[in-house]
Formats: structure tokens, sequence, C-alpha cells
């Protein structure tokens, strides 16, 4: 699913990523190379409780624990990625997890889906849709531009068609005080994020969110988001089937707990 797939998830449906929280790092140097940082935790006191000892009587485990796993998550993400370190960690409110971190050569070589970081093999997925992809160059001055493409529009005979709006009749009665303390119960704890850091001092860009030498490119924090139920029920109804980033965004604006970036971002730095 991508970023506002995941938003769409959280209207229509939930699913056991409610339970989820990810976290994505880039970290660019000058000369192209850098490291990838993924966290990625699971409620596991949540998912026990939904799943009490598992289908076949096995406790669930946390998310991405398996170096197998990250060995093809680091071939996905591009020629020359590989895997440096992996190590358990705990997090608040009975989240587990994995930290792994990878290193590149070339990050034009590279690219980082906006799915949270879960075993997609395992769940019958292949490659990212739509991945988050990057180009870099040096320029004479000295400085290294780097840009981001954040490509969500539909593709092929989608792009060309604009779809109809479904029925909603199977959508969540967000006005419902039952219904909306469910969805609050099952998304507690949910965030997703993806930033990147470039190694220097940036000189211009025309990213959205900037904090000192980091951008946020995504970051989606469920408790923040459905805090605002007014704002939640008014947002249901303008997202359509084929949205792209530039239909989304102004409606993002005032609503806390999202932020979304792109679809092309620069960033020059040094």
């Amino acid at each position: 699913m991508r970023s506002l797939k995941l938003l769409a998830v959280l209207i229509a449906a939930a699913s056991l990523t409610a339970c989820l929280n990810s976290m994505t790092l880039v970290k660019l140097k000058p000369d192209g190379s850098g490291t990838v940082e993924q966290t990625t935790l699971m409620n596991m006191a949540a998912l026990k409780g939904m799943i009490p000892g598992g289908a076949a009587g096995q406790t669930p485990q946390g998310p991405m624990m398996n170096k197998a796993d990250l060995e093809r998550t680091a071939q996905r993400m591009g020629k020359g990625v590989r895997l440096v370190s992996t190590e358990p960690i705990k997090g608040a409110n009975g989240f587990e997890g994995t930290k792994a971190i990878f290193s590149f050569e070339d990050i034009n070589q590279i690219q980082i889906s906006q799915d949270p970081n879960v075993n997609t093999d395992a769940m019958g997925g292949g490659k990212p849709e739509q991945p988050v992809k990057f180009n870099f160059t040096r320029n004479p001055s000295g400085t290294s531009t780097l840009t981001i493409n954040i490509n969500d529009r539909p593709v092929g005979d989608a792009a060309k068609e604009k779809p109809e709006m479904p029925e909603r009749a199977d959508m969540p009665d967000l006005t419902n005080p039952m219904i909306m303390n469910m969805i609050k119960t099952m998304f507690d704890g949910f965030k997703i994020a993806i930033d990147l850091e470039v190694v220097g001092s940036i000189v211009k860009t025309n990213a959205e969110y900037v904090k000192g030498s980091r951008l946020t490119l995504l970051e989606m924090d469920m408790s923040s988001l459905l805090a605002d139920e007014a704002k939640l029920r008014a947002l249901q109804g303008k997202i359509q089937p084929g949205a792209s980033f530039s239909d989304v965004k102004p409606y993002l604006k005032d609503i806390k707990g999202i932020k979304i970036d792109g679809p092309s971002i620069k960033v020059e730095f040094k």
C-alpha cells in the first residue's frame, strides 16, 4: 500500500497494521553514499490479545526478526545495498521489533518503500509499489543536489480516466461514538515516518517539513489524527480513488498527525 492508500486503510478498514510503528531514516553523504535506518515495532501485547496463542498454538512473533528477511529487504532496496547490523528492540506499551541499518554506495541505485517495513514475502508481497526514488548529482560549485520523487499518481490506463466515486455504504460511520472509540483503540500507537537527513548543511530546498539537516517526507501519527473527529469526518468525504498528492495535500494542511510532502522534493547541500 502507498502512503495515500495507508490513509484509506484508516478510513475504510482496520487490519493488523494498526499495531505498527515504523520509522525509516535515510542518511545521505555529499558523495551520494549513505545508510538507511529502519526501525519496525509491533504492539505484541495487542496482538497476543487478539490472537491468543496464535492459530497453531504459537505466540505471535515481532516483525522482521529474521536476518534472511532483512537480506531480502536489502535486495529490494536496490543495487549495492547491504545489511550492516540488526538488533531486537523494545519500545513502550508492549511494542517490540527490530532496528536494522543498511548501507548503500549510490543513492541513485536505491528505492525506499512507502509501505511499513514488515515481512512482505510472508504477506505475498514483492517489490514495493511506486516507491520513493532518488536522483543525485554533484555540482561544479562543490555542493550536491538530491531530487526525491514520491510518485503516487495512477499509472497506465488508470491515469487517463477519472475513476468514479464508489458507494460508501461499507465505510465506517465516524459519527458513531462506539465505532470511533473502537478505531482509536485499534490504532493506538500506530506511527509511520520516512525522513531523510543530509550529512552537512542544507543550502536550499523546496521541502515543506525541514528541521536542521533533516527532511520529513512522510509522517502519520494515528493517535493525533484521530483526536480531531470533525476534521477526520470531513477528510473522509474528500479522498477519492486515483487521487494524487496534489489533489489531497490541500486538505491536510490543518490536520495534526499527518505530513505528506512531494511529489518532487529538491535539496541542495554541502
